[in-house]
């Protein structure tokens, strides 16, 4: 058997038409029909680097030991990761191709992989000095840095790796080059700033679906020189010819924010069309287990968070999950348990039979018996452990109907937009309120003292077990590839 993972990164469920979503990725849905949905699907956090560390291990952040994203990664988590084993390391020993394709984290991530993709340092240096300078040059004159943004993506390729022909391409060679293989495949197309095609965002475009405010007057609701206002300039969320779309209704705003949004999940959708192709092609699709999932959610202006993955509430915790069997007639269409993104290590193992005790303490569980329709055999959980700490520092817990959510310091502000977006603690019932907007710690003492119990008992039971040998204790860690990575990471907006 083969193994296919597709992460698209920040993508919401509600984009996802299997998910009762719009109707924008008919290559997941149809993929959908053919295996499992996982309706309540959750990641481990809100940011890219601990996510895809808890995909590849199967472990929470505070037991892999990345907690942070980018630069803020620390020497510590980094020589705790060291010490844990990836789903791609084990793989690799076993004799797998292992390969990577589309946007490149490197450093840990790259443990493993055969085949991993190059970054250019120069071209993301360059892209995160013209963001700098355009946002600088916005504040003086619009039509400047806007000029400014404009002209450089003209001149200079965008996506590098990221495109849609250059991961297919990269995974149809290695294909004809694998025997057996893992492979994974991050696509950045839903993670601003967004990069798309303009008769996408025509088809997309409904201002009256949603409250349309212009990018420009939002910025200014938020501190001058924050992240987030200056995320809300020219080259930060829309990064297209502003011009375009300045004598359209809805403007350069937040309903063209949301319909790039709209086509960029369409054309992720498109290259997923092209690596499932690539594989019927070689008539080997169903010989391969076909995973697609995302790292984290997005928020669109949910608790004023926009077009960022802020804080742990359902637009950036709860993740799409499709799980196709490689026999397509396999399985169940639906399952309605709580799943954890730490749980497609252990099931990628014991699809291949590889009993995953053997291979690394995994924090998940195989989501096996549910796919082949046999709860009885599946560990029931009763809550999900959340945390985040690149934007804000807060820890969580998800039961069936509830989640409650708690500060680790006082100050509860988001470094990001520099204002909080809630209370130190928050309890809300998803039930009666899927959308969290009424936090009911002060009005249901009892849950919240049961919830804050149960939180504290969560921690307890994922206890960090990983830190420095005794050998790299104290030193740093360096990374040939680090630069390269937090350069694109800064050039997508990341500080």
């Amino acid at each position: 058997m083969n193994v296919l993972v597709v992460v698209v990164d920040a993508l919401r469920t509600d984009r996802v038409g299997a998910y009762d979503g719009r109707r924008v990725t008919p290559t997941i849905d149809e993929l959908a029909a053919a295996g499992t949905v996982f309706e309540r699907a959750y990641s481990t956090t809100n940011a890219t680097d601990p996510a895809l560390t808890s995909l590849q291990t199967g472990r929470f952040p505070r037991t892999h030991g990345v907690l942070n994203h980018g630069s803020h990664v620390t020497d510590e988590e980094k020589r705790a990761i060291e010490g844990v084993t990836s789903l791609p390391m084990v793989l690799e020993e076993r004799g797998y191709d292992t390969a990577a394709f589309g946007r490149p984290l490197g450093r840990w991530h790259r443990r493993g992989f055969d085949r991993y993709p190059e970054l250019s340092s120069a071209h993301w240096r360059l892209k995160s000095l013209e963001k700098s300078a355009s946002s600088l040059l916005y504040g003086i004159h619009p039509a400047i840095g806007d000029t400014l943004s404009r002209t450089y993506n003209a001149l200079t390729d965008r996506t590098g790796s990221d495109d849609e022909d250059s991961v297919v391409a990269e995974f149809t060679d290695f294909l004809d080059e694998s025997e057996r293989f893992y492979s994974l495949v991050h696509l950045m197309d839903t993670h601003t700033p967004y990069d798309v095609d303009d008769e996408l965002v025509e088809r997309y475009l409904d201002t009256d679906e949603y409250e349309n405010r212009p990018l420009s007057a939002l910025a200014e609701e938020f501190p001058t020189g924050s992240i987030t206002a200056n995320s809300l300039t020219p080259g930060g969320v829309v990064n297209q010819d502003n011009e375009r779309w300045a004598d359209h209704e809805a403007g350069v705003g937040t309903a063209l924010a949301r319909a790039q949004y709209d086509a960029a999940a369409t054309e992720a959708d498109r290259t997923i069309e092209g690596l499932l192709e690539a594989l019927e092609d070689r008539d080997l699709l169903e010989e391969t287990l076909v995973v697609v999932l995302a790292d984290h959610g997005e928020s669109l202006g949910e608790h004023e968070i926009y077009f960022e993955h802020h804080g742990l509430y359902e637009p950036t915790t709860r993740i799409p999950l499709v799980v196709r069997p490689p026999e397509s007639d396999a399985g169940v269409e639906r399952s309605s348990e709580l799943v954890s993104i730490t749980d497609i290590a252990p099931t990628i193992l014991d699809a291949l039979d590889i009993p995953d005790e053997q291979a690394f303490d995994a924090d998940g569980q195989s989501l096996r018996p549910l796919l082949e329709g046999e709860s009885d055999d599946w560990e029931r959980r009763e809550s999900l452990l959340l945390e985040e700490a690149n934007t804000q520092r807060f820890r969580g817990v998800r039961t069936d109907r509830w989640k409650y959510l708690r500060a680790v310091e006082d100050d509860p502000t988001c470094r990001y937009c520099e204002r909080p977006h809630g209370a130190s603690e928050q309890l809300y019932d998803l039930e009666a309120d899927p959308e969290e907007t009424e936090n009911l710690a002060e009005k249901r003492s009892d849950t919240l003292a049961t919830l804050r119990d149960e939180l504290d008992d969560l921690l307890a039971r994922y206890d960090p077990q990983t830190g420095p040998s005794d050998d790299t204790d104290g030193d740093s860690v360096e990374y040939d590839d680090e630069e390269e990575v937090l350069d694109r990471l800064e050039s997508l907006g990341y500080r």
